[in-house]
């Protein structure tokens, strides 16, 4: 017997806001208790409807050729998305966006959902939440919440009540989230469903607060550093476990149209395979770079060190002690001719506490694990630049390989 689908959308939520404040995410928080978690599970982009794309077609090349969030593919290299398969095999299907569509318009002239669906904008909560109901009624289902309260763009729909300050609409967008879920959850186990049904909790992208500049006014959308990317992944699979099972296994969001059938086929998605690099970027390939805004760019992570690339350089971080990604590493090093080299202007720098931990053996590591990346992030960068019918030496013109990008640093001066 085919299970049912619940997909929950976690609107601007990055991993780590989530675990530091769960007394905003009491009902996801309860359910992951029971649910398998991937600790290790990284967004494709940085942006809403970049990622819908890439989860439901299973793939990151669709739309690489468009030189806009509006654009219009020339041709499509996929031919049916999760949501098209699922209604092929008698799914009832939905894609429900609340309280506002932002790009919806193009995204369904772009066939985001698929050729045979479309997402469907409701601005009253109380028919929002009926719909979801009505599907339920029709079994086998496929279901996709798609609700977008806790962007901040749309904080004007929020009643923040007794908050009082502007600032507080980030936590009351974030408790509307976690209401929503409660909500659905609900009518799942009112109508005896919740064992059958595959539930997947995903995070599309963070938002960063002008800890990497203000990029006029963009907290997302931006270049792909560790909070942007690394969001949530929750899933129940009808295993009431009696507390959480955390996978350390890399995932990224092109990998969830794969299990996520697995899953309402009723099998298991242990066999599936671990990859080693989880890929991301802010713009398609075709897209011109806008650094004063969101800076084309492009990362990959092994799962714990992160390297990047954009017009400004190559940065890269160790992002077990340094989530934020607020210290390029690279700095410490010079870069030339593809060698990455110590800095000895900078060596008269690592004093006191630092001096112990800068050894010969942490720079061999970092210079290994660098060499590592750089590779792999040059041939997905370049994979994706080809989809979008560009060259090679388009994405050297753009992407700085051979230099790093140093930031002004106060003590050093450089």
């Amino acid at each position: 017997m085919k299970k049912n689908l619940l997909l929950l959308h976690l609107e601007s939520l990055n991993l780590l806001n989530y675990k530091m404040n769960r007394d905003l995410f009491p009902t996801v928080s309860e359910l992951e208790k029971k649910c398998k978690t991937f600790e290790n599970y990284y967004s494709t982009a940085t942006s809403t409807l970049m990622v819908v794309g890439d989860l439901l077609y299973g793939g990151m090349n669709l739309y690489e050729g468009c030189d806009s969030l509006a654009a219009i593919p020339k041709e499509y290299c996929y031919i049916s998305s999760l949501f098209d398969d699922l209604k092929e095999q008698g799914y009832h299907a939905g894609i429900y966006i609340y309280p506002e569509g932002g790009d919806r318009e193009s995204a369904e002239k772009r066939h985001i959902a698929g050729f045979k669906n479309q997402m469907e904008l409701i601005r009253k909560y109380s028919e929002y939440v009926d719909s979801f109901d009505i599907i339920m009624d029709h079994q086998p289902f496929a279901l996709m919440a798609c609700n977008y309260i806790s962007n901040l763009s749309f904080s004007r729909f929020l009643d923040i009540g007794n908050y009082g300050m502007e600032t507080d609409y980030w936590e009351a967008g974030y408790r509307c989230m976690d209401r929503c879920c409660k909500d659905l959850l609900n009518l799942l186990k009112d109508k005896n469903l919740l064992e059958n049904t595959v539930i997947v909790l995903y995070g599309d992208h963070g938002d960063d607060y002008w800890g990497h500049g203000m990029h006029n006014g963009l907290t997302h959308a931006i270049e792909p550093n560790n909070l942007l990317i690394h969001t949530p992944l929750i899933i129940w699979d009808g295993i009431c476990r009696k507390e959480p099972e955390h996978e350390q296994r890399l995932v990224q969001t092109s990998d969830l149209r794969e299990m996520i059938m697995t899953l309402v086929n009723g099998k298991s998605i242990e066999h599936l395979p671990n990859r080693q690099y989880a890929v991301s970027r802010n713009a398609y390939a075709a897209q011109p770079i806008r650094a004063e805004s969101f800076n084309k760019a492009y990362s990959v992570t092994d799962g714990r060190y992160l390297l990047m690339v954009s017009s400004r350089g190559l940065e890269m971080y160790d992002t077990k002690m340094d989530p934020a990604c607020q210290n390029n590493i690279l700095r410490f090093f010079a870069y030339e001719n593809g060698i990455l080299k110590s800095n000895k202007k900078n060596q008269e720098f690592f004093q006191f506490h630092f001096y112990y931990f800068w050894s010969k053996r942490e720079q061999r590591i970092l210079r290994q694990k660098f060499y590592e990346l750089r590779d792999v992030l040059y041939d997905k960068v370049l994979e994706l630049y080809m989809a979008g019918d560009r060259s090679e030496k388009d994405m050297l013109d753009e992407m700085k390989f051979g230099k790093i990008d140093i930031a002004f640093d106060k003590e050093t001066g450089q």
